[in-house]
């Protein structure tokens, strides 16, 4: 059964090069957030959008206001305060596939609805490691969020195979990582954070 699994799985996820992507990632995804300091508070979505431009008008961030850069530039940037907006960084992930880093550990559920609007798909990764607190991994498609990936049948083929420990914070991450990257086709890499992306001041919840 896990052959089988597996064997789809390199059928659904064809790398823009050609070469299907691997079932599991070739770099360990919690050692990436821990290198690009994300590890301790992590708040991102997978949007089904390519166009980070179009992601962030869904956001309805002011365009005056983004700056195209990498992640470690967004980072270093001043944080929010009460007198400033918070912020998110927004990279184009695969074909298809936008990433939304929030950065100031907000991650409004207002959000989902906007982004997933005309039949886009929304998953959400909220984890704050340092005080072992991890959310579902909540799936909003066209405007509804209708649970977890795990309540959905069609995503069956993108976690059935995974034996990461569940009852640590750390293993549910990893398995969140891992699904995630099978689904955009893309796992997350040190290319990824250090490709210029947009960061963006969010607007008031």
């Amino acid at each position: 059964m896990i052959a089988v699994l597996r064997k789809a799985l390199l059928a659904l996820y064809p790398a823009e090069s050609g070469v299907p992507v691997p079932v599991f990632p070739a770099e360990n995804q919690l050692r990436i957030l821990i290198e690009h300091g994300l590890y301790y508070s992590f708040m991102a979505r997978w949007v089904s959008i390519e166009d980070v431009h179009e992601v962030a008008r869904r956001l309805q961030v002011a365009t005056e206001t983004t700056v195209a850069c990498d992640l470690q530039a967004a980072m270093r940037s001043s944080g929010a305060s009460s007198r400033k907006p918070r912020r998110a960084w927004i990279a184009r992930l695969a074909a298809s596939w936008s990433l939304v880093v929030y950065l100031d550990g907000w991650m409004p559920d207002s959000d989902s609805d906007l982004l997933s609007l005309g039949g886009k798909s929304v998953f959400d990764v909220s984890c704050i490691s340092g005080i072992e607190e991890i959310e579902e991994l909540f799936y909003t498609h066209d405007g509804v969020s209708t649970g977890t990936i795990y309540d959905e049948e069609e995503y069956l083929v993108y976690w059935d195979d995974l034996q990461y420990d569940l009852k640590s914070t750390d293993g549910q991450l990893e398995e969140y990582l891992t699904i995630l990257g099978r689904v955009a086709g893309r796992f997350l890499d040190h290319d990824l954070f250090s490709s210029q992306g947009l960061l963006v001041q969010l607007p008031p919840d």
